[in-house]
């Protein structure tokens, strides 16, 4: 079995861009979570991090199975991902922002009935159609043994950066102002233009191939 690290590096900067742990308005949006249902800091960025995990981990294992048995060929389903997620990577890099390239509404002010860790914040805020989606395009990039360890090491990395975010990070992050986060918005936009980018190239250098 075989891991590749490069592999592991370019899933775990895509995912962290696409979930943005550090977007202020899913931050902000934490914080009010925390205000309207006190509780620990800690315990509910805890929450937050294996709800996406999971989410993710569902996505990475069944994604494959479920593209063969709609006959989806999975380099073409790679190359089709990648434009994807580079047309997310030009939302943010054009003002955007992580959460609309989500197909989300930035504008939602607190959380609705429930606990609101999980829906709506964990998915489809974090984990939302655009996280998924990605998730699955990389893992039909590599679907060998090694690939699905390098999918769970990728997925690890982003709980452990999200759980960070959310546990020491959220009050000074959600304090940035507007400029500094456009900015952030916009490199990560750059990052994940190109990330799919190259996934629809290995695409279909893999389906011709």
């Amino acid at each position: 079995m075989q891991v590749d690290a490069d592999f592991i590096i370019r899933v775990t900067i895509g995912l962290l861009v696409i979930t943005a742990p550090f977007d202020p308005v899913k931050l902000l949006f934490f914080n009010q979570v925390l205000t309207d249902r006190p509780q620990s800091r800690a315990s509910a960025a805890l929450k937050v991090t294996l709800y996406v995990s999971v989410i993710l981990a569902v996505a990475a294992l069944a994604g494959k199975e479920l593209l063969e048995a709609m006959g989806i060929n999975l380099h073409v389903f790679g190359a089709v991902g990648g434009l994807v997620i580079a047309a997310m990577g030009f939302e943010m890099l054009y003002g955007g922002g992580a959460s609309k390239a989500q197909g989300e509404d930035e504008r939602k002010e607190g959380p609705e009935e429930g606990d609101g860790l999980l829906m709506p914040l964990s998915i489809p805020l974090i984990a939302g159609p655009g996280a998924i989606a990605t998730t699955i395009a990389f893992g039909s990039q590599n679907t060998s043994t090694g690939g699905l360890v390098a999918m769970a090491i990728a997925i690890a990395a982003v709980a452990v950066v999200t759980f960070l975010f959310y546990c020491y990070m959220g009050g000074l992050l959600a304090r940035l102002k507007p400029g500094a986060v456009a900015i952030m918005a916009r490199i990560g936009g750059l990052l994940l233009a190109t990330l799919g980018f190259q996934m629809f190239l290995n695409g279909l250098k893999n389906f011709f191939g």
